[in-house]
């Protein structure tokens, strides 16, 4: 296998997604969508079903932040009030063109942080799918961001 010295902001965006879905799937939940977007208005990255508890099901919009390295602070320090009123607009447009309206949605967080060292020999093969846990990442779920 190759290695790059390290991966560009679309690679470990991808790591951080599929490492997101498998923590999700992981604890129960189904993956009904990924990548969804609303024109230019912004995409939700991941749209879960938990039904974990069947007397309350929630479709559970899940926003991805992967940060490498510490310069710029945590994965979580990037979700501000600007960015979660971005999700609540997202996550409305997604029910409305879903039919889900008046269904219990929350929406959730799931921030992974790698230091510089994690970085290195990073895999270049495409569509390999890297799950950041095995390279120390720091994962932090956060449910029902308000």
């Amino acid at each position: 296998m190759e290695y790059s010295t390290r991966p560009d902001r679309k690679v470990l965006g991808a790591a951080g997604e599929y490492t997101a879905r498998l923590m999700i799937e992981e604890a129960g939940l189904r993956v009904l969508e990924c990548n969804w977007r609303d024109g230019r208005r912004g995409e939700l990255d991941i749209i879960a079903l938990d039904d974990t508890d069947s007397a309350q099901a929630w479709t559970v919009i899940v926003e991805v932040r992967t940060r490498g390295g510490r310069g710029k602070g945590s994965a979580l320090a990037s979700v501000d009030p600007r960015k979660v009123a971005r999700l609540r607009a997202l996550t409305g447009a997604w029910c409305r063109q879903r039919g889900h309206l008046g269904s219990r949605v929350r929406i959730d967080v799931v921030a992974l942080t790698l230091n510089a060292r994690a970085l290195r020999d990073w895999p270049t093969a495409p569509g390999s799918g890297v799950d950041l846990r095995t390279r120390g990442a720091q994962t932090l779920w956060l449910r029902g961001v308000q």
